[in-house]
This record gives C-alpha cells, structure tokens and sequence, in this order.
C-alpha cells in the first residue's frame, strides 16, 4: 500500500513539475518541423547495418531531443542507452506521459542495407529529392517506377521506405504531442534489425524500465515498418510476427584418401543429401490463421577443410532459414521433423556406399574388413554436449573458455555467429573424442520467435478497429489485417506467452552461450502488450529503386496513430 501511495504522489509531483518547467521553456520550441523534412534528414546519415556507421543515426536522432523544448525540461525523460553491444550501438529512448498512465510505443529501426546496388547513382542514394531528379532525368527503371516518381507521389533512396520513413513519423508524433493528450507516447529507435536485431534484444529491457521507473502501462506497440505488397491487398495492418530458426547442421564423416573412398566416408556427401532433403521441402511448411510459411531455404552450405589435399572431406555443415508461424510447440516440431530427415538422409547415403562397397569387393577394391559398419548417429547439440561433458570432467571450463575465445573472433571479425556456432559444434565433437561418423543438430543465431496478438490475453482488436475505422471511414480502401508480418523483424522480441519454453530451446540447443547471443525472453513476457506492424506502402525495398509512398507518410499513417491515441 505504501509503494501504491509513493507511485501515485511521484506521479502527481513529476506532473506538477512538467507544467512549471512547460510554462518556463515555451520560448525554446524548435522551429517547426514535419515529416518530410525528418525523413530527409535520417536518410542523409548513412547507417549502414552491422558497421559502426549505426551509432551515428542514434546520435542523429538524438540532437531532436537535445534541441526540444520539453526534452530540455525533462532530460530525465529520453536517452541513449548503452546495452552492452560490441559495435557501441545505442538504443534512443524518449518519453512523453500522457494524463492517464496508458503510453503508446512507436518504434523501428535506423540501420539500413548498403547502398553499393546504386551504381552510378551511390552518390545520390541519401539525396531523396537529387535521386528522384536524375531517375526522372535519365529515364531509368520501368515505366510504373517512371510514371510515380514523376506523380510527386512516391520518393526514392535508401532508407526512405525501410524504415527511417517510419522512423520520422514516430519522432514527429513524439515531437509535437499535446500537453493535454491522454495517452503518452514512448520513441524508441533500435540498431541492426537488418542483421540480427541486437536493437530490439537490448531495447526490451530499456522498455521495461521505464514501464517500471514511470509507473506507465504500455497500450500496444506499433512498429512503423513499411507494408509489403501483397496482391489484392489495399492497405495492410500486420497482426504479429513470423518466426524464424537457424538450424546449424554438421556431418561428421571419416577421413579418408580419395584413391580409397570406400574406406572412410564423405561427410559432404552427407551434408549434401540432408540438404537435398530439406530445401525447399513443404513438408517443413507451417500454417496459422490461413497464413502459410515459406518454404525451408539452405543458407551456406560447405566442407570444413581449410586447406586443399587429396582426402575426403571429414566435416561439412550448412545452415537452414526456416520459416514458422503458430503457438505453442512449433519449434520443437520443426526441429523434430529435421532429426527425422536427417536420419533418413543418413539412411540413403549407407544404403549407397553398400551398394558401392559390394560392387568393390566384387572386383578386389575393398576388403571386407576394411568397410564401415553400422549407421552414423543423428543427435541434437545438448546429447552431444552430455556426451563430451561425461568425458571431460572440467567441461563447463572448457565451454566457457570456447565462448570467450568465439567471442573474442566475432568482435574482431573473424566470424561470423554462423561460422561461430559452426566452429563451436565442431569443437564439441573434438572434445567428445567420438571417432564414428554422426550428424549433429544445434541452432545459429538469430532466432526470431513467432508471436501473434491472437495468443494475448489482451489481444489488440480495439487497435484494429481503431486503424479500420480510420483506413475505410476517412479514405475509403479496403483494410487487411495480416496474422503475421512475414519479413521477419523485431517484433518477435517484444512479447512472449512461453518464456519458459522458449528458454529451454536456446539452452538445449542454441550453439552460442548467452554472453554471445541471447533473448530476453522473461522480459518480454512481463511487457506482452500487442504488438503491430504499421507504416506506409512501399516499393523495392534493399533495391536501387527503393521508395515510399508519401500519402501514407505524410498523411494516412499519422492520421491512424492519432486516432489511436485519441487525438483526432
């Protein structure tokens, strides 16, 4: 009762002292400010994501708050806040409390894709308004992308549509809130979503803080990501988020000279055949709320020799994009079902080198006792794991000793987290001193879990309504609500209805440790307000002719987010 007292009279004092401190900066307010001209000015830093280039958005971003009038008043009430990130990526946070306690989240991401793809035109790709001009100039593209540009309508350059357009719809709604307004309004601004969303992993922590610190109940997040064009669809509202696994496969053959094949096995022959079997298999294809998955994609695939000589390769690992939507136990599943493909995979790879070793032996190329007996093991990271640790006493040593050492080749790029988490199971295999032949199952990062409002307590459809009433009322196009945003982003970090299981996951079998990669899953369960993808239509984005559609900039999306917050 105390602490509900001491929260209601803080409440009261920081509103009394904003007032005092309004009344004293009215002087200081900004010259104004728009959309456009925001977008523009986010668009001219480069970002470029996974480089330290990132950092200086932030710091973009950051000079709005430090020129603001009331941010000036309340410097307690933005910030940059380091999460530990080895590129020393910041989040930028900003918070406007509304009357009551209820604060809506606008958020997205200021890293961006390279723009080499520009050619000739790299120079421009920053200068939405220059790029548009020698487009038009040079007649370049198709003739839709000729007849938009030259409409006013839409405009180009890198970053425009993904996402600093959406960036600068949630600064200028931040920006310009009333004092009256009922609802507040929480910025936040992450790096690397383009990579593996380290942003959003830290910013989940940020936003429960200050739901904590301020005493604020989050309504719902809103991500202001651009819409993909789907056929047949006018304007869209995305109800969650696909969820992705990274399953990291490595084969384990025998070493063997290729003048005697027979004797050994080829453990890219083994990979080869796990990844005919996966790719593109729709058997691996989930389906929720009439939405379906993608189908399965072999992302890197390669033998683990670092030199050449004439031997068979004793190493071979790949790494599969898998696409999943739905609740509950859908990643165990899949993962399941691959344990399954793998060990039919292993089966057919015997069943040839049978055939092979008896047509040898035939003609006097193989002795008997010279062939490989039995069928190599199909196991998951954690078995592995259990058998090295029952060998090696000082295991948990020795991992640790690995995650520094993988650390330190990550931060120095030397590595990639793939190749990492490739390294890692191979080190393991070392370690288990296992000389047969087996397949072993792990996961890389990222690892996007699956979320979708429907699965909520409190499930969001007054905010679907809300975004209806505004697309079909005030301009009339038809609206459809996405079960999940199938672009894969951050929006899979911000709420979690299994954290305990989603935890067990990583632990089992993700093949970095936490101090290398992890998911603040528990945290994410403690903020569980729905979450949306909501941001204007766009064209091409990560292309040359990337660009956003500047009456849902300008107009229809900021119409949709005051509407939510009841401003108009």
């Amino acid at each position: 009762m105390l602490f509900i007292i001491f929260a209601r009279l803080s409440r009261r004092c920081r509103r009394k002292r904003r007032k005092e401190a309004d009344a004293e900066v009215r002087s200081m307010q900004p010259k104004e400010i728009n959309i456009l001209s925001i977008m523009k000015d986010l668009v001219s830093v480069q970002s470029d994501t996974g480089t330290r280039q990132e950092e200086r958005a932030a710091e973009k971003i950051a000079e709005y708050f430090e020129s603001d009038a009331y941010f000036a008043a309340h410097p307690d009430h933005w910030g940059l806040c380091d999460t530990g990130d080895f590129l020393g990526r910041r989040v930028v946070w900003a918070l406007k409390e509304g009357k009551s306690r209820k604060v809506l989240v606008l958020t997205g991401h200021y890293d961006a894709v390279e723009t080499d793809c520009y050619g000739e035109l790299k120079p421009l790709a920053l200068d939405p308004d220059a790029l548009r001009e020698e487009m038009l100039r040079r007649k370049l593209g198709d003739e839709r992308l000729q007849q938009e540009l030259a409409s006013g309508d839409w405009l180009p350059g890198r970053a425009t549509a993904d996402m600093k357009g959406g960036l600068a719809i949630g600064l200028y709604r931040l920006l310009t809130l009333p004092e009256d307004a009922e609802t507040g309004v929480a910025f936040v601004a992450v790096c690397d979503e383009e990579n593996v969303s380290a942003g959003m992993r830290g910013a989940v922590d940020v936003l429960l803080h200050l739901k904590e610190r301020f005493g604020i109940d989050y309504l719902a997040s809103l991500i202001l990501e651009p819409q993909l064009p789907l056929a047949g669809k006018e304007f869209m509202l995305y109800n969650g988020s696909i969820g992705k696994v990274l399953p990291v496969i490595v084969a384990k053959g025998k070493l063997a000279h290729c003048g005697e094949p027979l004797k050994g096995l080829n453990a890219a022959h083994m990979i080869a055949e796990i990844a005919a079997r996966i790719d593109m298999n729709t058997d691996l294809v989930t389906e929720d709320f009439g939405l379906s998955s993608a189908p399965p994609a072999v992302q890197q695939m390669c033998d683990l020799k670092t030199t050449y000589d004439v031997s068979l390769p004793s190493l071979a690992a790949l790494c599969v994009n898998l696409l999943f939507l739905g609740g509950g136990q859908t990643t165990e599943r899949a993962i399941q079902r691959l344990r399954t493909i793998c060990e039919e995979a292993v089966a057919s790879v015997m069943m040839k080198y049978e055939s092979a070793c008896a047509f040898a032996m035939q003609r006097g190329l193989l002795p008997e006792a010279e062939k490989l007996r039995g069928t190599p093991r199909v196991l998951l990271l954690s078995e592995l794991e259990a058998m090295a640790a029952a060998k090696n006493d000082d295991f948990p040593a020795w991992k640790t000793a690995q995650a520094q050492l993988l650390r330190e080749k990550i931060e120095q790029g030397e590595l990639t987290l793939q190749n990492a988490s490739i390294q890692y199971i191979q080190r393991v295999l070392e370690c288990s001193g296992e000389e047969e032949p087996m397949v072993v199952i792990g996961i890389a990062p990222p690892y996007y879990p699956a979320v979708c409002n429907a699965y909520l307590p409190a499930d969001g459809s007054d905010i679907a309504e809300k975004v209806r009433a505004v697309v079909e009322g005030s301009y009339h196009m038809q609206l459809s609500v996405i079960p999940y945003f199938t672009g894969i982003g951050d929006g899979s970090y911000m709420t979690c209805i299994a954290p305990a299981q989603e935890r067990a996951l990583l632990t089992n079998l993700m093949s970095l440790p936490a101090s290398i990669y992890d998911i603040p899953f528990e945290s994410a369960a403690r903020l569980n307000a729905p979450v949306f993808y909501l941001g204007p239509r766009c064209r091409a984005i990560h292309q040359w002719c990337e660009r956003v559609y500047l009456p849902d900039l300008v107009e229809i999306v900021p119409h949709i987010i005051d509407h939510i917050l009841g401003l108009r």
